[in-house]
């Protein structure tokens, strides 16, 4: 009896060590979505952020995560046209039901999604944005901590009644946000750091809203130096607020922008984490990154050879050389999908126009579009005055 009872016992925590080498936590890390962003005033545009975000909630079902992290400008501002929400309002219902809502959103706000653009303020005061609605719908958990609160009070467990709150616990996983905190976020992190408890063996993520100084030229970010005084504290810091991906020691991860918010995004590269975590005691973190099937992209230059006088004449020679270069891609693959009808970027050098050819650069778009196989395009003007330009002599 009693060796049975042995045998049992000694069985019973075989398999319980092995459960916890072998649990698993899964999770996808995404950030600056920019939702109801409507750049270039172009519909196709409009509606690529919103495909990005429904990527992100198909890959969520594919890779069966626990949760979706959303490291804050979901929204690009509070101005957003009202059929493009009810799109959004539908994809959380519809992501709800298909996964019995055991996939949770947990996001926070950004600078974004608290300004409205037209007034150029933000309504931080007045507790508004589409984040808030989103909560109130129970479409997703936004955290917001009271970093004004004493540190042991800071972080109050998410209620789902109220939907507020500055933690939430999902498996083994504590995750703790807070809102954007300002172009300042360095006078809060000892406070954050006190307000994080340690010692519960549990899997530490923090989502923040700010970048790391360096890692973007020319763009403020808090010092790395300082942000090592969370180490001890949080084993995943999911970043949002730079496009541009990168990940540091291991422990701090910032994903990029999910689609393209200006000209400069599209160079950079963007995209989503997929993180699992192994409970090991020292949670072994594996990463992979997504890259979504953003709208492509392409640079075009048209060299002037000689003094055009008119637009006509102008505009009839760009569209002719560009088609040389577009038609035979186009007729190559007469199947291309949405999507892959890229932006163009089109820099016009050589000899200036003649003065009496002002160049309208909604009309020449426009011109494009109609033109060739694009679905925008964006037009600098780098003209000489002399016929032989440093570019051509290059």
């Amino acid at each position: 009896m009693t060796s049975a009872n042995g045998t049992n016992i000694q069985s019973e925590s075989i398999v319980k060590a092995q459960k916890a080498v072998t649990s698993l936590i899964k999770f996808i890390h995404a950030s600056d979505i920019h939702l109801g962003s409507h750049q270039y005033r172009n519909e196709d545009r409009a509606n690529d952020f919103i495909s990005a975000f429904e990527e992100i909630l198909t890959t969520a079902v594919i890779h069966q995560v626990d949760f979706i992290l959303l490291g804050g400008d979901v929204f690009t501002s509070l101005e957003m046209l009202p059929g493009k929400l009810t799109r959004v309002v539908n994809l959380l219902n519809k992501f709800k039901n298909e996964t019995d809502n055991r996939i949770k959103i947990v996001a926070i706000e950004g600078n974004h999604d608290i300004r409205k653009f037209s007034r150029g303020q933000r309504f931080k005061q007045r507790d508004q944005s589409w984040l808030k609605l989103l909560a109130s719908l129970g479409l997703i958990i936004l955290l917001d901590a009271d970093v004004e609160l004493a540190p042991d009070e800071i972080f109050k467990e998410y209620d789902f009644k109220t939907g507020k709150g500055g933690k939430i616990r999902i498996k083994d996983v504590i995750i703790y946000g807070t809102r954007y905190l300002g172009q300042n976020p360095e006078e809060y992190l000892s406070k954050l750091r006190d307000g994080i408890v340690r010692d519960d063996n549990l899997f530490h993520i923090l989502l923040q809203h700010f970048g790391i100084e360096g890692q973007m030229a020319q763009v403020p970010g808090v010092n790395y130096q300082r942000i090592q005084i969370l180490k001890d504290r949080v084993n995943y810091l999911a970043l949002g607020h730079y496009h541009l991906q990168f990940i540091l020691d291991d422990w701090i991860f910032n994903p990029g922008s999910s689609e393209s918010a200006c000209s400069s995004d599209f160079s950079f590269i963007r995209g989503i984490f997929l993180i699992t975590v192994t409970n090991n005691e020292n949670y072994t973190k594996c990463v992979k990154k997504i890259r979504l099937m953003n709208r492509t992209y392409r640079w075009e230059t048209i060299y002037l050879k000689r003094e055009l006088r008119s637009n006509e004449n102008l505009y009839n020679y760009v569209i002719r050389k560009l088609k040389n270069i577009f038609d035979p891609i186009k007729n190559s693959d007469s199947g291309l999908r949405s999507i892959q009808i890229p932006v163009l970027f089109l820099v016009l050098k050589g000899m200036k126009p003649h003065h009496k050819c002002k160049i309208n650069t909604k009309e020449l778009t426009d011109l494009l579009i109609e033109n060739l196989p694009v679905v925008d395009a964006r037009i600098y003007q780098k003209f000489s005055n002399f016929l032989k330009t440093i570019d051509i002599f290059m």
